[in-house]
């Protein structure tokens, strides 16, 4: 591998590391176990040996990271009585991988979609437990509710009585 193509290589590690990183600090800033520095380092790594698979002219390496990543991910899975935890984490750290994948195979702009997409996904967060009623719906912000007249708080005061 000449210096031109270890530099092609550089630049690839390079965005992997930003798309990896920018999914991340979404699980960072929610505080997920795995961040910015496990899904950076999952999708350098999985770029790196898809280009160094590439250089050599080998194949199955990609078939070899998704069974790696899957023991990975495994990993992060666990049981809380009913509850089952991480299952997220887990997927987030396939996906990434699969970026990484992308770029080391030089499907750039397949990877710059695909970031932004899981992203997005991992911010549905609220939508998808709203949806399946186990959050309650939200108050309205307060330049959205009604302002309250003399007459709102003068019923507030008193009891309504029926007679």
């Amino acid at each position: 591998m000449d210096l031109a193509e270890q530099g092609e290589l550089i630049g690839k590690l390079l965005l992997s590391a930003f798309c990896g990183a920018l999914i991340g600090w979404q699980r960072d800033r929610l505080q997920y176990v795995a961040g910015l520095r496990t899904m950076a380092l999952v999708a350098i790594g999985a770029s790196l040996f898809t280009g160094v698979n590439d250089a050599l002219g080998v194949d199955r390496v990609a078939s070899n990271i998704v069974t790696g990543i899957g023991f990975l991910g495994a990993g992060i899975i666990f049981r809380d009585g009913a509850t089952v935890r991480g299952i997220t984490t887990a997927a987030t750290i396939w996906s990434v991988a699969a970026i990484g994948v992308a770029i080391g195979a030089e499907l750039y702009l397949l990877a710059l979609v695909a970031t932004p997409l899981v992203f997005v996904i991992l911010e549905m967060r609220p939508l998808s437990e709203y949806l399946s009623g186990q959050r309650p719906r939200m108050p309205l912000p307060n330049v959205l509710r009604r302002k309250s007249t003399s007459r709102d708080e003068e019923d507030e005061g008193t009891e309504r009585q029926d007679g």
